[in-house]
């Protein structure tokens, strides 16, 4: 607290060179009304809180001063709330570090011993396979299968820890988008028989061309058929739909009639790691039915996604299948997208 009139600085002035020192500190004024100009802007810029006219009211300034404890209280549980958040991110950002940094250790110790344990299993196939009976056969496809599936769970940890690292350097060129849709879909013709599955294409001749990275962009539409299939019975039908959606964007749309999903666990499909089932009985596969990976392909997804400047979501209910949808920007001129071949 501080007169307005005194020999040295008015109070104004005092209380600026407190508000330096003291930031926190709430500052008052006691002037008469001949001072009101400079009061009027000193409150303006902040240097102080309130101040008292001379001569003063006891009652108001006894609230004029309890008001003034109460937003110096204010002011030091904001500071002390922003310093907690700030250690708290601090704390997050090292345990994503750390996070990161062990799987990608772990996934580089895993991939010797799976690429040993692939590499014998194929050689034995070659030198023995012949003379091998069906029970031994049957073990080393079981035993190549399981290497398989651990050798792409591998793979998708690292493109996950990768992406986060180096998401920003996408290999963006312009692609013919039924193109490259159709080349995945016949990728996974295998999947889709075994499973006596199939797939209905309903792509717009207006779908074109866009600025995408073409590896990242098959994984997005591999992973959303591959969940697709494993979640449908066999002799479903699945169903990929992609069109222009607006003027610079496109809009690809991956459904089955499948077991689909509970309205909670929607919000959190796309964490890492998440799984919406009892991992008790967790079994993982490929392909088969009800059969589930470690909860990083939706993940990928939705960072991939996220990468060409897009956005995804899930429409889904408990036994009535599940629809995924995600837009990206096209990112071409107008003329380049009508001069995709049909």
């Amino acid at each position: 607290m501080s007169d307005q009139r005194m020999p040295e600085m008015s109070g104004v002035e005092l209380l600026h060179h407190a508000r330096q020192i003291r930031p926190e500190a709430t500052r008052l004024l006691f002037t008469a009304y001949a001072d009101i100009r400079a009061v009027v802007d000193a409150i303006n810029e902040g240097n102080i809180f309130r101040y008292i006219a001379k001569p003063w009211d006891p009652a108001e300034l006894e609230s004029v001063i309890r008001q003034a404890v109460d937003q110096h209280d204010l002011i030091v549980e904001k500071a002390r709330l922003v310093d907690q958040l700030q250690a708290t991110n601090r704390q997050l950002v090292e345990a994503n570090r750390l996070k990161a940094a062990f799987i990608e250790v772990a996934s580089h110790e895993l991939n010797t011993p799976v690429a040993v344990m692939l590499g014998m299993t194929e050689l034995w196939k070659m030198s023995q396979d012949k003379n091998a009976s069906p029970l031994e056969k049957g073990w080393v496809e079981r035993i190549q299968g399981a290497g398989k599936r651990l050798a792409g769970t591998v793979e998708r940890m690292l493109k996950l820890v990768r992406s986060g690292q180096f998401g920003h350097t996408l290999s963006l060129e312009p692609t013919v988008l039924d193109t490259l849709v159709r080349q995945v879909v016949t990728e996974l013709t295998p999947y889709l028989d075994a499973r006596d599955q199939t797939v209905t294409l309903d792509l717009r001749p207006e779908l074109g061309i866009a600025l995408v990275d073409a590896a990242k962009f098959s994984d997005i539409l591999t992973n959303l058929l591959i969940n697709a299939i494993k979640f449908t019975p066999d002799g479903g039908t699945l169903r990929v739909a992609a069109g222009p959606h607006g003027p610079d964007h496109v809009r690809f749309e991956v459904a089955d009639p499948g077991v689909g999903i509970e309205e909670a666990d929607c919000v959190h499909l796309f964490e890492p790691f998440f799984t919406s089932f009892d991992t008790m009985h967790h079994s993982s596969g490929d392909y088969q039915f009800g059969k589930r990976g470690i909860g990083l392909g939706l993940c990928l997804v939705k960072t991939f996604v996220e990468l060409h400047g897009g956005t995804i979501e899930v429409a889904s209910s408990l036994g009535e299948g599940s629809t995924f949808a995600f837009i990206i920007p096209r990112g071409v001129p107008a003329a380049l997208v009508t001069s995709a071949p049909g």
